[in-house]
Formats: C-alpha cells, sequence, structure tokens
C-alpha cells in the first residue's frame, strides 16, 4: 500500500487569486464544517446512483471532518470572500490525488470548478508529481463532463483496475461503480 504524505513542503500562496475575483487558500479546521456542507449540497444528486455503503461519502459529518482534515490538504475557494467550493489534494506515489471538488451547489457551472483544478495542478507541479489522478462515477454527468474539459482522461472502468493501479493506492478512496481518471503532467 502507498502511503499518503501532505504537502507540508509546498508552500502555495495562501491567497492565489485568479480572475472572477476567486481566491483560493489552504482551509483551517475551522473552515471543514463548510467543506462538509459543500459535500452535502450535491449529496442528493449522487443518492441516485451511489451504492449506499458509500453515502457516508457524500453525506458527510463531523466522524468524516476528523478522519479526513489530517489525510489529506484541503483547500478552500472563495468569491468576495464568500467560501464557494474545495478540493483536497495528496500524494500517492509519483501522483496527486483529487479526493474531493466540490462547489456549493448555487455555485455549479459558474468557473469555479475549474479554476479549483487548475490551482491543484500548480500546486501538483511545484512538488513535482508525474499527474494528478480522481475517482468518479460515471452517471455524475456534470463531474465527468468538467474533468473532460480540463483534459483528464478516464483510464479505468472495471474495478479491479482502478483498485490495482499504483498497487492498490486508491483502495481507501474506491466507491462502487467509480472509474479512475488521469491528468498527465
Amino acid at each position: 500500500m502507498q502511503k499518503f504524505e501532505k504537502f507540508q513542503d509546498v508552500k502555495p500562496n495562501p491567497d492565489h487569486s485568479s480572475s472572477n475575483e476567486l481566491t483560493i487558500q489552504r482551509a483551517k479546521y475551522s473552515d471543514m464544517s463548510t467543506i462538509a456542507d459543500f459535500i452535502r449540497s450535491s449529496s442528493d444528486w449522487y443518492r441516485k446512483f451511489v451504492d449506499p455503503k458509500d453515502m457516508a461519502e457524500h453525506d458527510v459529518g463531523q466522524k468524516w471532518i476528523e478522519k479526513n482534515y489530517f489525510r489529506r490538504d484541503f483547500y478552500l475557494g472563495l468569491q468576495s470572500n464568500t467560501p464557494v467550493g474545495t478540493i483536497s489534494h495528496q500524494s500517492v506515489s509519483d501522483h496527486a490525488y483529487l479526493g474531493y471538488i466540490y462547489l456549493d451547489a448555487k455555485h455549479v457551472g459558474k468557473g469555479y470548478g475549474h479554476k479549483l483544478m487548475k490551482f491543484a495542478k500548480e500546486v501538483s507541479i511545484r512538488s513535482n508529481q508525474k499527474g494528478m489522478v480522481l475517482i468518479a462515477h460515471p452517471e455524475a454527468s456534470w463531474a465527468t463532463k468538467a474533468y473532460k474539459k480540463f483534459g483528464f482522461e478516464c483510464i479505468a472502468k472495471r474495478k479491479k483496475d482502478v483498485l490495482s493501479w499504483k498497487k492498490g493506492a486508491l483502495k481507501p478512496y474506491y466507491e462502487e461503480g467509480f472509474e479512475l481518471y488521469h491528468y498527465p503532467l
């Protein structure tokens, strides 16, 4: 099993700005309730096709916060000081794993997800990663469409192929029916 590490040595600008006034900063523990709200804001979208045993990754609460804050780096996207989305980033072997890319449901379609992924790409390049990966359900067309538009390619559709990538590095994060997407750097 590959060891996941936080990006301690990467120092992205804490107030990384891009157009449309989106500011991206490393999330503090006190931001995690807001991040959990983003994830829950679209959980009903997933409930239609995600295996019930995996819904705990979408209907998140305090236990999820305690487990995940120290497991990965979370970044918070703010538009005019209003939190609009999040992205998580962690090292797995020579790649970055983007585990959570979520917007508050009322901010979907405004380009913020693209800006968060662009930020993750910058962090990944600075940390000498060879690529970025994520897993997504094929019926989450709003997400897979955005990932493909950014340049991610689906590289594994079958469970056994997803789980065998990098000697099973994604096994702790796999949800039934999810596919593996890759973005080379």
